[in-house]
């Protein structure tokens, strides 16, 4: 009898138990730690977008815009390109825009007082913005002069008052001393009304400007031309040139100049310990960081999560 036909099939390997779960449990704690990576590289990518294009929080190393923000205080800044930001009369944040600063520019901190194409008009009695007075602020510091005969009562109603003790002096007629314009009312408030005691501002130049705006032609005088140097520099490069109080294009006399960006004009409120447009002249607007939004952290409690005013 014909025998039956075997076929013979390749015996596959046999695999422990134990070794296939393994298998299991590596493929999956892989595709964990996947996940974990992209999710940890998505958070990193959308806080490093919101930084640079929205918000990001900086420390204050400065008394340039005290009391509306202190030394140590820590803001967050708002970078979104609005219509307000730059804002008039706000607390903005900018990089200088010297051209020595260029390889590493530092940080500044002002209020924005001339918008592009404004003309502002700076004295005692405040900032006039074309035409319209616009005091100084309530939050601005100013240095006041007291008598010998006044200074035991002041010095008294100061403590009274929590209001600190900021840059005291002795004077051979009394003290000085730095207070905004709502402490020194504060104190006066205070006093008895027969008070020997002598409030004195430190007079401020006065002089007027127009803001540089884009597009629009800059007439220079002797005023614009000191305030303008550096953005005319910096947006002519070696085509300018400065001499005898008069500015030459491609060696040129000329009286006007073009701007190709809208400019600034920055005051601080602690005009005594700032650097500001005074010093820097015109801010362009690719220098301008943001508007100073929110005290997030401050030594004084009560200044937490408060507006910057």
């Amino acid at each position: 009898r014909p025998q039956p036909v075997r076929r013979w099939y390749p015996l596959e390997p046999s695999v422990p138990h134990g070794a296939s779960e393994l298998r299991i449990m590596t493929k999956r704690s892989f595709i964990s730690a996947v996940k974990w990576l992209v999710t940890i590289v998505l958070l990193v990518g959308g806080v490093m977008v919101i930084r640079y294009f929205c918000m990001e929080s900086y420390r204050v190393s400065t008394d340039s815009m005290e009391v509306a923000l202190h030394k140590g205080d820590y803001m967050l800044v708002n970078k979104l390109p609005q219509k307000d930001n730059p804002g008039r009369n706000r607390v903005v944040l900018f990089t200088s825009p010297l051209l020595k600063d260029t390889t590493s520019s530092p940080l500044f901190l002002s209020r924005c007082i001339g918008m592009p194409g404004d003309t502002i008009r700076i004295s005692n009695d405040g900032y006039r913005v074309n035409g319209r007075l616009i005091p100084h602020s309530p939050r601005s510091l100013n240095t006041y002069i007291v008598t010998q005969a006044a200074q035991e009562e002041v010095l008294a109603a100061q403590k009274k008052l929590n209001i600190p003790l900021r840059e005291m002096k002795e004077e051979s007629f009394g003290i000085s001393f730095n207070l905004t314009s709502f402490e020194e009312y504060q104190i006066r408030e205070e006093l008895s009304e027969d008070a020997n005691i002598r409030f004195l501002k430190n007079p401020m130049d006065t002089y007027e400007l127009v803001v540089p705006q884009k597009g629009r032609a800059y007439r220079l005088n002797a005023a614009a031309l000191t305030a303008c140097r550096e953005a005319i520099r910096a947006e002519a490069g070696d085509k300018a040139v400065f001499r005898d109080g008069k500015l030459f294009l491609d060696g040129r006399e000329t009286d006007f100049f073009f701007f190709n960006q809208d400019y600034y004009w920055m005051l601080s409120d602690n005009a005594n310990e700032a650097v500001d447009s005074r010093h820097l002249g015109f801010i362009p607007r690719n220098h301008i960081i943001g508007n100073a939004w929110l005290c997030w952290y401050s030594k004084d409690r009560q200044r937490i999560f408060k507006p910057v005013n």
